[in-house]
């Protein structure tokens, strides 16, 4: 295998499941208008324009700087915004549906301008979803071998990571379409910007075909 991976256990998985807690949710509107969207947004937002999808993000509110993120940089882009308690504490916000006019904002952007991650994350617009049980392999990134890229844009993903995902779980996973384990990934605009800040970087990639089907970014 490549120098700059080393192949690794599957890290555990952290799932509670507490059948005691509390849990509600409240709709959330918006009326504000955006006429510009933050990387943050652009990051989340840009998987429904590329693949065509509605899908639901969720979003984690352990502190008032991810709520404060969420709430301005995020939610006035969505028509269906839902926020979740438990046991009477705000846990998260789960956005859907992006405004029409947002929409126009991504295709825009994905034409020019948009944060340079987000076309080398999603090299092709088919999802590489499982049809059976997947043999899949974990590879931990060996980051002294891999080139740092500093974008001016990341410190704005680097805050939002820190202050939300690497707090309430530790990591974020993303899931990057046309990724193929070979050696020019290392070259790959994603992982040279992530381990800017990143603790570690964990590929997991498909044995059948060696598709890289998920990222995890450890904080």
């Amino acid at each position: 295998m490549f120098n700059w991976l080393t192949e690794i256990e599957e890290p555990p998985f952290q799932f509670y499941n507490d059948d005691n807690v509390e849990l509600n949710f409240k709709r959330l509107d918006s009326t504000v208008e955006l006429s510009e969207m933050s990387t943050v947004c652009q990051l989340f937002a840009s998987f429904d324009l590329i693949f065509g999808e509605d899908s639901l993000t969720t979003l984690p509110t352990p502190n008032d700087n991810a709520l404060e993120t969420i709430l301005n940089e995020v939610v006035p882009h969505y028509l269906d915004i839902k926020q979740i308690f438990i046991d009477g504490k705000l846990k998260e916000i789960n956005v859907r549906f992006l405004k029409k006019e947002s929409k126009k904002i991504v295709q825009d952007l994905l034409s020019n301008g948009i944060y340079p991650v987000i076309p080398d994350l999603y090299r092709t617009r088919h999802l590489n979803l499982a049809t059976e049980p997947r043999v899949v392999k974990h590879y931990l990134v060996n980051q002294e071998l891999i080139d740092p890229l500093d974008i001016k844009e990341t410190e704005k993903i680097r805050g939002f990571f820190m202050c939300s995902f690497f707090i309430e779980s530790g990591s974020i996973l993303l899931q990057p379409t046309g990724w193929k384990l070979d050696d020019n990934l290392k070259e790959s605009l994603t992982i040279r910007a992530f381990i800017t800040f990143a603790k570690k970087i964990v590929l997991v990639v498909d044995n059948k075909d060696m598709s890289v089907i998920e990222l995890h970014i450890y904080g």
